[in-house]
């Protein structure tokens, strides 16, 4: 049997392997772009209880009016221990009491006790957060000596003025945040397939029985790697043409069919490069089959979760993002964020993206020269 038949068995052999990695990422990575950011936002209004012991009038009708517009006002709440299992569960989240002759205290820049309970959580703090915008705002005019209307108007006019922003991003970069999160999920795959495969078959080769027999043959130890190490790289090359098919399938054909979308075929097709010299690195130092799975699962789920392939990375802590750059996948998964912030295709947008492919060049030749001396090593001592 020649040695490239006997490498394609071994690869069919283990197709269940790749079916399964290759599902993996289907699924996952499907699962993944369905929890896409969203580029809009629209606050979530409180849900507040007033009470108020003072005339509706001036500042006191204002401050109602404002709380009003930026607040969901509750009224069903007239019991007292209906109110703290509401303030409990969270089904109001503050309860203002306005107390008596407050509008008239305010104007005479008095300092009248506002009560404010709250649960805690997010809503309850935008809550205190519209009380206290309010309130620092009427008191900084209340030195004015205004009267109480003049006051809530001056206040309700301040509060009013909002700022206008304007997007000046030329491209909508979430549109290909579906494209980013399928290949940084790839990371894993792509690991699992390449380095699992490859390492059972350099294993394979490298048994002892396998190489005396293949020394006393007809085929030069130099020859036999060199055709290994080319059916390694076609069947790599092979898994990153169905991974990018499946782009085209789970992202689809108007993300994938750009600029955008060469970008990430070419990041990951140089990570697939980068994957089957990790292979032959590990192949190099581990003799038995069994300790290539346990392998493969450090090093796959290891960089997927430390680089943010599973989950996003300015989620994680900074010492795990400091420690990722030793890892290729960082720079994998770093290319594929900044591909998706590109807004146009100069010089100054593509370098980042550039030095990141190249750290991950110079990741392969490190991992060549490391097998190289590794396996040179072993020759001598045998």
């Amino acid at each position: 049997m020649t040695v490239s038949k006997a490498f394609w068995k071994i690869v069919l052999k283990n197709i269940g392997t790749i079916i399964t990695y290759t599902i993996i990422l289907i699924v996952f990575g499907s699962l993944n772009m369905s929890s896409d950011s969203t580029t809009q936002f629209e606050a979530d209004k409180p849900s507040i209880v007033i009470f108020n012991h003072d005339e509706e009038r001036g500042i006191t009708k204002g401050f109602i009016k404002y709380l009003s517009e930026n607040a969901e006002i509750k009224d069903e709440y007239e019991d007292d221990d209906k109110l703290k299992d509401a303030l409990f569960y969270e089904n109001v989240v503050a309860v203002v009491d306005i107390p008596k002759d407050f509008s008239q205290e305010l104007a005479l820049n008095k300092n009248p006790e506002l009560k404010l309970r709250s649960s805690s959580g997010y809503a309850a703090e935008v809550a205190k957060v519209l009380v206290r915008q309010y309130m620092s705002t009427a008191k900084s005019y209340a030195s004015l000596n205004l009267s109480e209307d003049d006051l809530a108007k001056k206040v309700e006019s301040t509060l009013s003025d909002s700022t206008e922003i304007e997007i000046k991003s030329k491209v909508d970069t979430s549109k290909y945040s579906r494209a980013t999160r399928y290949f940084s999920f790839a990371n894993y795959s792509i690991l699992a397939c390449v380095i699992t495969v490859i390492c059972l078959i350099m294993s394979s080769f490298n048994r002892v029985e396998i190489r005396k027999r293949n020394l006393v043959g007809s085929i030069e130890l130099k020859r036999m790697n060199g055709i290994l190490l080319r059916n390694s790289c076609l069947y790599s090359a092979m898994m990153w043409i169905v991974y990018v098919v499946l782009g085209f399938i789970v992202v689809g054909l108007n993300e994938m069919w750009s600029i955008h979308g060469l970008l990430y075929a070419v990041n990951s097709l140089i990570f697939c490069v980068c994957a089957t010299t990790i292979a032959y690195l590990i192949s190099s130092i581990v003799k038995g089959i069994g300790a290539v799975n346990g392998i493969m699962n450090v090093i796959a789920l290891g960089s997927s979760f430390l680089c943010g392939a599973f989950v996003p990375a300015e989620y994680l802590p900074d010492s795990v993002l400091t420690f990722a750059h030793i890892l290729p996948s960082f720079y994998f998964i770093d290319t594929n964020n900044k591909i998706m912030a590109i807004e146009d295709y100069g010089s100054s947008s593509l370098l980042p993206i550039f030095i990141n492919m190249a750290v991950i060049v110079g990741f392969c030749i490190v991992f060549i020269i490391a097998s190289n001396i590794i396996t040179h090593k072993k020759e001598r001592l045998a």
